[in-house]
């Protein structure tokens, strides 16, 4: 009985007609942190705060044939509780290069401030430009060459959620009493949105990069349509312009990046700059790392430059249970100029990865 089973198996999968699965592949990892804070201000209590990150990551790919394959990515985040969407792209590749399309960041995010993360810690950064970057983004489309001789270049176009330019008016209610007799309304006047509606990409990013054994040097421009932020006419874009630099030496790594931006936001007023230098040296089980940022201090809730310029440095070790497995520490200063307050931070956590 058994035999006629197995022949009739093998019979039968000989027979079913090819079919061609695409490789897929889970990653990503799980974070616990927690951090303790504080300032000179009074303003804020030392305690435990918690920062947890999971990143969950589904990739794909698919062989076509020729040279030429298929990929997509389906990146998710759950910190502190909550979720959202990082990456969910999908592309193609071969002898041509990379074609990318989909949510993503842009390469003067992802590949060149990306450079200025050396520590081990999740929950804290001193990666500069972290208001006026554009970040990840809806509506991408991308294009990376292949390398020539180690020089390679990308182009990427953002058609960003646009909105209306038209304002509207309409008629709600409110707390006012309804009755047989009466009925208290007032109106809501919608203005225009702060996106947008051209039929176009509103942000473009160019990059060009070269690699050569230790040394991996990367520069970008990206420029972001004005009417993105303000719909008054005559709103200047924003262009970011960056460079960053990253050199090994046996176990030591060099990292620097640099970034200046004009008419942050679309205000002409918002011209920012700053810059990052940090090192990550491994000893066994162990990595270190050691960075400092100076940027132009701005307003943290509307983004609006402030005068003088914040400083921040960080100091972190990774210690290796596991090729997956790691315990962290880090500690971070920070001054801020415009309010001259300074603020400690000092995190632990335990980190996997896989």
């Amino acid at each position: 009985m058994k035999k006629t089973l197995v022949a009739a198996a093998v019979a039968a999968s000989f027979a079913a007609p090819a079919v061609s699965f695409a490789d897929v592949s889970i990653s990503g990892n799980v974070i616990q942190e927690f951090v303790t804070d504080g300032d000179d201000s009074g303003t804020k209590e030392d305690g435990l705060v918690s920062k947890a990150a999971v990143d969950l990551v589904f990739s794909v790919s698919e062989d076509l044939g020729n040279g030429m394959s298929a990929f997509a990515k389906i990146h998710t985040l759950r910190d502190n509780g909550g979720s959202g969407n990082a990456d969910q792209v999908v592309g193609l590749k071969g002898d041509f290069g990379t074609i990318v399309a989909g949510r993503m960041e842009d390469f003067s995010e992802s590949k060149l401030a990306g450079l200025a993360a050396v520590d081990s810690s999740d929950g804290l950064s001193i990666e500069p430009n972290g208001y006026h970057n554009t970040g990840r983004a809806e509506g991408g489309l991308a294009y990376v060459s292949p390398s020539f001789n180690g020089l390679t270049f990308g182009v990427a176009g953002y058609a960003l959620p646009n909105g209306s330019t038209a304002s509207s008016t309409v008629a709600a209610s409110t707390n006012g009493t309804v009755s047989s007799t009466s009925v208290t309304t007032t109106t809501i006047t919608y203005t225009a949105t702060t996106k947008d509606a051209d039929a176009k990409f509103d942000a473009t990013d160019i990059m060009i990069e070269y690699a050569n054994g230790p040394l991996l040097v990367r520069a970008a421009r990206e420029t972001v349509d004005g009417g993105v932020y303000l719909s008054t006419a005559g709103t200047p874009d924003k262009e970011t312009d960056s460079i960053a630099i990253q050199y090994k030496m046996d176990n030591i790594t060099l990292h620097g990046y640099a970034f200046d931006v004009e008419n942050g936001k679309g205000v002409a007023s918002n011209d920012m700059d700053g810059y990052f230098v940090g090192a990550k040296i491994g000893m066994g089980a162990n990595t270190f790392s050691l960075s400092y940022a100076e940027e132009s201090d701005y307003n943290t809730t509307t983004g609006a430059k402030e005068s003088g310029d914040d400083e921040a440095w960080m100091v972190s070790v990774d210690h290796a249970l596991s090729k997956r497995t790691s315990l962290t520490a880090a500690f971070k200063s920070a001054d801020d100029a415009s309010t001259s307050t300074s603020s400690d931070e000092f995190a632990v956590g335990l980190k996997h990865v896989f």
